[in-house]
């Protein structure tokens, strides 16, 4: 058996309105359960057999969507086990939930209408070198607009490959799928298909070709066929490898994690994608119809943003320093036009994290950006995605709308905020649906000016109401349903709203909210607009301003690491710097995940996940097995931290994140 009998896994005759979708979720699936396998199947792979071998980088063509790949899956194996990932899916007190979780998958895998088995295991067993998966676009092919291959070397495995091949041949045509063989330079490329179901268009295929050196499998032969031209040394094009937005992506990634090679990590994870092609082929993976609304790709394309041509990195596992380092670039061209404008972001010098921010706080974020540039710039795409030159209005309105708050955002707003941006966030416990908590904090150049907008804009909401809390520091709450107001309702008449009937008893990602100007003190050199999903957040915040405390984040020692590791790893001026603590932004979550609960959370992210998964797994209660996760004390010893920050570039911006070994 072999990777290949990932292909057993093909819904063939399966009935589902979604079968345009089977073949591709079916190789998607064979490429996500080696991943699984390489990090926790036990078989002993053998290294690749040293002859000629063109990588597939060599072979793809230059068009290619997006790429990821694993340069070598024994040594991706041996890392994965040194990762503090790899050792919490180890755990024995997670045996019971990784057991119901591959049931689970089982239980997926055979919901066809023929049950066709996979054991994940073998699919270790034959890819002895590097692995790779990648989309490619078919934009004028209106039926089959793109196409997935996956690419194995399989050298000193052919005979377990060819034993495969017979066995998923068994199983495809069992499933219904007919075979037919094609001759190509050499090679028979088996092409199994599958007649069109009542209402679809197209036939479902699988071509496969194995060689003494690799396994390549796509849902559409002629890929096979151009595979094997560029192997053969007669490419219809220059390949991937030789692609320039390619090279200057993976070589800034190369060059960064040169810096770091002291610390011995393996290299064992490669991708690369243009943004707005992924962007349309994974519109038709999920199927996204969003009928007569904005066509937000269309829209971003229109609006300058298809500036951002490529993306991609490298990550290291298991170094002396660093369990994971990931090392990335985003390739633009400049100058930014239209709404793109806004993507302008501003190195700063990297500075410490200010002393306000109290030491239960989970995540860090900072941002360093001309909000009032950035403002400005979106006039052009709010007018297009409306259909109508209705920004201008919008903010006149707030001027001279004797019904609102009369203010004049160009002159008193906008120029009195300054260009960095924090955004924390934490939970309490015991974990409730409540635990969830962030604030906004933007520097301020003239805190006066804009304690007069925000007094303005809460005099006429009728849903605030004022706070006397702290002394100086007029905090304003904001309690949804307390006014007549209904903002959702007022999106969903500009045609923001979801699908059809899907904004029906859904909950808000906001129903409570506070803000307040607080100005500088002894904690803090920088005055602040500060925004936050719960009250007493904001009030700790500020009061922690007023009274100059010293025992926030900043503080602790793992903080302290991770601030050092982000100076180590070069970050002198910045555009965005990140510090975060699984231990403690997990913790709310995975106790309520627990007990069921998260899906009640009142935070942005749980709303946003219970809006996308509302339908899934047919409303059972708990359908991850979520109860037989073990309590967070059991696991926190795999809970480490990590860092990340982003360079603004004449040619784009540099990536940098990374988690520590303990």
């Amino acid at each position: 058996m072999s990777f290949l009998s990932g292909f057993r896994n093909c819904p063939v005759g399966m009935a589902c309105d979604r079968s345009r979708m089977s073949f591709t979720i079916c190789l998607l699936q064979t490429f996500v359960f080696v991943l699984a396998s390489v990090a926790v199947g036990t078989a002993n792979a053998q290294p690749a057999v040293a002859t000629a071998y063109m990588p597939a980088t060599d072979i793809l063509p230059q068009n290619t969507a997006g790429f990821v790949r694993i340069p070598n899956v024994p040594e991706f194996r041996a890392s994965w086990r040194k990762l503090h990932l790899g050792q919490l899916i180890d755990d024995p007190s997670m045996k019971d939930f990784i057991d119901a979780q591959r049931a689970r998958a089982t239980n997926y895998l055979e919901s066809t209408d023929h049950k066709i088995g996979i054991r994940p295991k073998d699919l270790v067993d034959v890819v002895t070198g590097e692995i790779s998966l990648a989309w490619i676009p078919f934009e004028n092919d209106k039926l089959r607009p793109y196409s997935i291959c996956i690419i194995a070397d399989v050298r000193g495995k052919q005979a377990e490959s060819q034993a495969a091949m017979d066995q998923i041949d068994q199983d495809l045509k069992r499933g219904g799928a007919t075979r037919n063989d094609v001759t190509y330079r050499d090679q028979t490329i088996r092409v199994y298909s599958t007649k069109p179901k009542p209402g679809q268009l197209k036939v479902n295929q699988v071509a496969v070709a194995i060689s003494d050196s690799r396994v390549i499998a796509s849902d559409r032969d002629t890929v096979v066929q151009d595979l094997l031209d560029a192997i053969s040394g007669t490419p219809k094009g220059e390949p991937l490898s030789r692609f320039s937005d390619f090279k200057t992506v993976m070589s800034q990634s190369d060059a960064s994690l040169e810096l770091t090679a002291e610390d011995n990590g393996k290299l064992c994870l490669e991708w690369f994608a243009h943004p707005f092609q992924m962007g349309r082929i994974l519109r038709e993976v999920f199927e996204v119809d969003r009928g007569n609304q904005v066509d937000i790709l269309k829209l971003l394309e229109g609006q300058g943003f298809n500036a951002v041509r490529a993306l991609g990195g490298k990550a290291t596992f298991a170094g002396e320093r660093f369990d994971v380092l990931h090392r990335g670039f985003v390739l633009a061209t400049r100058p930014f036009k239209n709404a793109a404008v806004m993507l302008e972001l501003i190195n700063q010098p990297y500075e410490a994290i200010p002393d306000w921010i109290h030491n239960e706080v989970g995540s860090f974020n900072r941002i360093n950006w001309n909000i009032e540039n950035g403002f400005w710039a979106s006039e052009s795409l709010i007018n297009e995605a409306l259909g109508d030159e209705i920004f201008r209005d919008m903010v006149e309105g707030i001027r001279d709308d004797e019904a609102g708050p009369q203010i004049d955002l160009e002159k008193n707003f906008l120029p009195n905020l300054d260009d960095t941006i924090i955004l924390i966030a934490d939970n309490t416990v015991p974990a409730d649906v409540d635990s969830e908590r962030m604030l906004v904090a933007v520097e301020l150049k003239n805190a006066q000016a804009i304690k007069d907008v925000i007094r303005k804009a809460m005099e006429v909401e009728p849903d605030a109401t004022k706070i006397d809390a702290l002394p100086g520091v007029d905090i304003w709450r904001v309690q949804r349903g307390e006014g007549e107001d209904d903002l959702e309702a007022e999106l969903e008449a500009l045609g923001f709203d979801d699908e059809e009937g899907a904004g029906e008893n859904q909950k808000p990602l906001l129903d409570h909210w506070a803000i307040a100007v607080v100005d500088k003190g002894p904690g803090s050199p920088s005055a602040y607009l500060m925004f936050s999903s719960h009250p007493e957040f904001l009030i700790q915040s500020a009061k922690r301003i007023q009274a100059g405390a010293k025992d926030g984040l900043a503080s602790l020692d793992p903080a302290k690491k991770v601030v050092e590791a982000i100076g180590d790893l070069g970050a002198k001026n910045v555009a965005m710097d990140r510090l975060a603590r699984l231990k403690m932004s997990m913790r709310a979550k995975y106790e309520l995940l627990r007990k069921g609960q998260l899906k009640d959370s009142d935070s942005v992210l749980s709303t946003i996940l219970r809006r996308a998964m509302e339908d899934e797994e047919g409303g059972q209660p708990d359908p991850l097995n979520a109860r037989k996760l073990p309590p967070i004390e059991k696991i926190e010893k795999h809970l480490t931290d990590g860092g990340a920050f982003t360079e603004e570039t004449e040619e784009g911006w540099s990536l940098t994140g990374f988690f520590l070994r303990k």
